[in-house]
C-alpha cells in the first residue's frame, strides 16, 4: 500500500468497525495474544485501512458489491481492513514480525511502538525483526518520521530476492504505478539500516521452531512464518490475503500491489491449499481473526 489516505477514508473505515468486518465468525480474535505451545504470539494493531473495491479491480464488480453489502457494509466500500506486526516471545527471547506502517501513510496508524510498549517492550529492546515484505504498511514502521531507523538495535531478517527486487532501478522504472512511491519507503529502510540487514534464502530457521516459508507473487521476496512447537502449529502469512471477505471466496481476485498477479494467484491457492489438508491454524498482517481454512465451493473459508 503507497497511497496516503484522506481524512474522510480514515474515518469513513474507523465508522464502520463496530459493524464487524466480515460478519459472524467461530475463528479466535486477533485481538490478544494466544498461545502456540510455549511461544506467546501478539498481534500489535497499527490501525485500519479503508479498501476500496477498486484496490482489488475483480471486486469492483456486482459479485464484489454483493459481497460487501451481505456484509453490512456499502457496496461500494471500504471494507476497513487491519493493519498487524506481530510479536513473538519464548521465555525471555522476544522478536518482531513485520512493523506497521508509522507515519508514511498518514493519520490512522503508527500504533505498534504504543502496542509494543503496553507488552513492556522498548523499541531499543528488539534485537531481531523478521519482514514479511518491504511495502509501506510492513516496513514504514521501521522509520521514524525523520527517516532515520525507529529501532537502535534491531537486526532485519528479509528474503534476499526481497533485498534485491526494491535496490533495482530497473524494477522501479518499470513498476505499475500503484507501487512507485513504495520504493521510496523500501529504499529508505535499506539505507536506514546499512550494517543491520542479514539476507535469508528460502525456508530457513529463524529461531528454533520458527521456519521462513517463501511465498512469492505479492512481491518477489514476500514470505511467511511457521511457528510450530509440538503437535501446535501457527502460519501467520503476510499478505496472502488483503481482504478475507473478497479474496477467500475468490482466491483469483489480486490486489493493485502484487508485483506477479499470476503468481500471487499460485501461491495463494497453494498455501490455502496446504493449509486446508494440514490443518494449520493461520492468521496474517490484514486478518481481524486466526483460524482454519476449509473449502467452500470454488474458494475457501477461515473458520
Amino acid at each position: 500500500m503507497s497511497i496516503q489516505l484522506s481524512r474522510r477514508s480514515l474515518l469513513a473505515a474507523t465508522a464502520l468497525l463496530p459493524l464487524g468486518l466480515h460478519g459472524p465468525t467461530t475463528a479466535a480474535p486477533v485481538a490478544g495474544p494466544y498461545r502456540v505451545g510455549a511461544f506467546t504470539v501478539t498481534p500489535l494493531r497499527d490501525g485500519l485501512f479503508p479498501l476500496e473495491p477498486s484496490m482489488i479491480p475483480s471486486a469492483d464488480s456486482t459479485a464484489g458489491h454483493a459481497l460487501l453489502k451481505r456484509a453490512g457494509l456499502p457496496a461500494n466500500g471500504p471494507s476497513p481492513e487491519p493493519v498487524n506486526a506481530f510479536l513473538i516471545r519464548r521465555g525471555e527471547r522476544h522478536w518482531l514480525l513485520d512493523a506497521g506502517c508509522g507515519t508514511v501513510l498518514g493519520p490512522g496508524f503508527n500504533r505498534v511502538t504504543a502496542a509494543l510498549a503496553a507488552e513492556g517492550v522498548r523499541p531499543d529492546q528488539v534485537e531481531t525483526i523478521w519482514l514479511s515484505h518491504l511495502h509501506a504498511d510492513h516496513a514504514g514502521g521501521l522509520l521514524m518520521p525523520s527517516r532515520r531507523a525507529r529501532f537502535a538495535n534491531a537486526e532485519l531478517v528479509l528474503q534476499d530476492r526481497e533485498v534485491a527486487y526494491w535496490s533495482d532501478a530497473g524494477a522501479r522504472a518499470s513498476a505499475p504505478a500503484a507501487l512507485s512511491s513504495m520504493f521510496d519507503t523500501a529504499q529508505a529502510v535499506l539505507s536506514a539500516y546499512p550494517d543491520r540487514i542479514r539476507r535469508i534464502s528460502g525456508e530457513v530457521e529463524l529461531a528454533p521452531g520458527i521456519h521462513a516459508l517463501p511465498l512469492p507473487g505479492h512481491t518477489p521476496g514476500h514470505m511467511g512464518v511457521l511457528i510450530a512447537d509440538g503437535s501446535e502449529r501457527l502460519l501467520i502469512w503476510g499478505d496472502i490475503v488483503h481482504s478475507r471477505l473478497l479474496q477467500m471466496p475468490h482466491p483469483d481476485w489480486t490486489v493493485i500491489w502484487d508485483t506477479d498477479p499470476a503468481q500471487a494467484i499460485a501461491t495463494r491457492r497453494q498455501i490455502l491449499d496446504r493449509a486446508a489438508a494440514e490443518g494449520l491454524s493461520v492468521t496474517g498482517m490484514h486478518l481481524t481473526a486466526r483460524g482454519r481454512i476449509e473449502r467452500a465451493d470454488a474458494g475457501y473459508a477461515l473458520r
